[in-house]
């Protein structure tokens, strides 16, 4: 991709760039990040003279803004990450799907599966009618009944698949079915508690801009804020205060690449010239009464 990207922009393949920058999932992994790079520089020494790899999240932030804010990803995974205008960072989540990932398009089909199952079995009862999530997901994982779905759940389980069962309960959040609603609007409340649990640590001026508290959505599940807000915007509300008024929610127009290459230019004391204003639209903006 490199080398690609030389190669389109005139440049020779041979000569190394002065630096790196990338953004990539798992990039908080110190000890991993640094036998990329020795790999990198052994294996390609024509590649660059000098590396900078951080997290998809830092990407993000930095293709949005160089003041800092909350990234709260939520895709087939989920994370949040606070970063202040001086650089330190706080997270809650990414500890993946069998320790958390909560909100996430895993966590959503995970909790209208259980629901399914529960709700059968008589172990608990159904928040709402479960035939529609029942049938969904009879036909998303092509079985006939639950023990079809065991294979899905154990032999073979991918949790990219299993995740991608998130699209049909939006399809039927959409459609009205209130199941799927109640799923949705849980998957709210949960991803707003991720930002609740940075709240004590983030720096007064990021409250104190025209946009109140910035907050940058990254990931598929985002799609489907509308289904979504009311849970969020109820446990934001317990939690505000006179410092925290108000909020907006960005998501990125440019691919977070961007940040990367920003991130990349000032590790060798460089500054990539970015038009923050147009890598970003602001689709929510809420202030509390």
């Amino acid at each position: 991709m490199v080398r690609e990207a030389k190669g389109k922009a005139g440049a020779d393949v041979q000569v190394p760039l002065r630096s790196l920058g990338l953004s990539l999932s798992g990039g908080e992994q110190k000890e991993a990040i640094q036998k990329l790079i020795e790999e990198l520089k052994t294996r390609f020494p024509q590649l660059s003279e000098s590396y900078h790899i951080t997290s998809d999240a830092i990407g993000a932030m930095a293709t949005a803004t160089d003041h800092g804010g909350v990234v709260l990803i939520s895709g087939t995974g989920s994370n949040c990450k606070l970063i202040n205008p001086d650089g330190s960072q706080i997270s809650c989540g990414g500890w993946g799907h069998m320790m958390g990932d909560e909100g996430s398009a895993y966590w959503i089909a995970h909790q209208a599966v259980k629901i399914v199952f529960d709700g059968l079995d008589n172990l608990e009862v159904p928040p709402h009618d479960i035939s529609y999530v029942k049938q969904a997901m009879f036909d998303y994982f092509q079985v006939s009944d639950r023990m079809g779905l065991l294979t899905h759940l154990y032999r073979t389980f991918e949790k990219s698949k299993f995740a991608g069962f998130c699209q049909k309960l939006a399809e039927g959040a959409q459609a009205g079915d209130p199941l799927c609603g109640y799923i949705f609007n849980k998957a709210g409340e949960v991803l707003a508690r991720h930002i609740v649990a940075v709240l004590p640590k983030i720096d007064k001026s990021l409250f104190q801009g025209e946009l109140g508290l910035p907050i940058l959505c990254v990931g598929s599940v985002w799609n489907s804020w509308e289904k979504m807000k009311d849970g969020f915007v109820g446990v934001l509300g317990e939690h505000r205060c006179s410092a925290f008024s108000r909020f907006s929610l960005l998501r990125l127009k440019q691919s977070s690449a961007l940040g990367g290459a920003s991130l990349g230019a000032r590790q060798i004391g460089k500054a990539l010239p970015l038009d923050y204003a147009a890598n970003v639209d602001v689709f929510y903006t809420h202030s509390f009464a």
